[in-house]
């Protein structure tokens, strides 16, 4: 592949942006010269150089509008979908709301942040400038396991999103790309980022790298998707 673009001058908005991958997604691009919006549920003390964060409930239409509003006001020309939740309970256990708090925010999420933004994207290609979606999902987008069916449920049904929106998009020049990371140590699942038994695994900036990589691929360069583990997890595919 050719040598990597830079961000500079790039606007990307970036959702679930107030801690663990999306914190270290928000300093990622910005390092690179992005002008970044991030959006969480709680920005209250957050600041960053070169990020302006705005409140945002994926899950809520006219939170999702505001945010969608600013974006387009900043010119933004890719959207980075991370905000996800996950519960982990046994078929029978699942309560209508756990699936409602994992599909609103993971899926619903999903559609509402990048179909508020689709139009928008749609009048950059008619001007002749490029768009991207990346939406980061995970290594069980493609599989799953004991405990997992609402999780990973809402993270086929993100991967089944993000391929429609890529054979949508290729009509107005909408490069959109999957990341499906593993093990990452953040604090997902009401778990602590730095325990003992997460050392190996990925690193939130390692999550962000990919997500950098994709951005800045040369303009006729599509990634349509990056699976990455760390070597300490089991091999796994698709």
């Amino acid at each position: 592949m050719t040598q990597q673009h830079s961000l500079q001058g790039r606007v990307v908005a970036v959702t679930g942006a107030s801690k663990g991958i999306g914190l270290a997604l928000v300093r990622a691009l910005a390092a690179q010269g992005a002008a970044v919006i991030g959006g969480a549920r709680d920005v209250s003390g957050l600041q960053e150089t070169g990020v302006t964060f705005q409140a945002l409930d994926v899950s809520d239409p006219a939170s999702v509008a505001a945010f969608a509003s600013a974006c387009r006001e900043a010119g933004v020309d890719a959207l980075v979908n991370n905000a996800g939740v996950g519960t982990f309970k046994p078929v029978q256990d699942i309560t209508p709301e756990d699936y409602r708090r994992v599909m609103d925010t993971n899926v619903l999420g999903t559609i509402l942040t990048t179909g508020a933004l689709v139009a928008h994207f749609q009048a950059r290609h008619a001007a002749g400038q490029g768009s991207q979606v990346v939406n980061v999902t995970s290594d069980v987008s493609g599989r799953t396991f004991a405990s997992g069916a609402l999780y990973t449920a809402s993270k086929f049904a993100q991967r089944a999103v993000t391929h429609a929106l890529a054979y949508e998009g290729q009509a107005y020049g909408l490069r959109v790309t999957e990341i499906r990371p593993g093990m990452v140590d953040t604090y997902f699942g009401d778990t602590q980022q730095g325990e003992a038994h997460k050392a190996a695994w990925l690193r939130p900036e390692d999550v962000a790298d990919a997500v950098v990589y994709a951005l800045t691929a040369p303009a006729h360069v599509r990634i349509d998707e990056v699976l990455l583990h760390p070597t300490v997890q089991e091999v796994a595919y698709p």
